[in-house]
């Protein structure tokens, strides 16, 4: 990568990304061009508007200071909570309600169609509600006895 930046963090907690001989942008996102398969390669640098400004290859080819502030900034940004055990799977009524622990605490959700429980290539499972958001499910046989358990009414 051959474009030379730094990101700091203004008075309002935003990023701005500075790069030598041109203005600085304020309020730039952060976004993985393959947030599954490829977490730490092909990260965007976008504009407020969308407009990518700054495409990383690799962020193991950045300066570890700013690689950390990148990880960082994902890590608090990016809400994928990760299902860590699974407590109840009720499906009636043509949906599934689902009643889980995450790494972020515990949580209810509808899901509404099959479609919407994908099969990753790693064996894991992206999970979506019906409010949009995803969830991370670990690979089958790495989840406890309870959990597999509760998803027999699925398989």
């Amino acid at each position: 990568m051959s474009t030379t930046f730094d990101l700091i963090e203004d008075e309002q907690k935003k990023l701005v990304l500075r790069r030598p001989g041109e203005d600085d942008v304020a309020d730039v996102r952060i976004r993985r061009s393959f947030p599954w398969s490829k977490p730490g390669e092909f990260v965007s640098i976008r504009s407020s508007e969308g407009k990518e400004l700054v495409l990383i290859d690799d962020l193991k080819s950045l300066d570890p200071d700013v690689r950390g502030k990148i990880e960082g900034w994902l890590n608090v940004h990016s809400f994928i909570p990760r299902i860590t055990r699974i407590d109840e799977v009720d499906v009636r009524f043509g949906y599934q309600q689902w009643k889980v622990q995450t790494d972020r605490g515990s949580a209810d959700f509808r899901v509404q169609e099959r479609e919407d429980i994908r099969f990753l290539h790693d064996g894991r499972f992206t999970i979506k509600d019906a409010d949009g958001n995803v969830y991370e499910l670990a690979r089958l046989d790495q989840l406890d006895h309870h959990s597999r358990d509760a998803l027999q009414s699925l398989l």
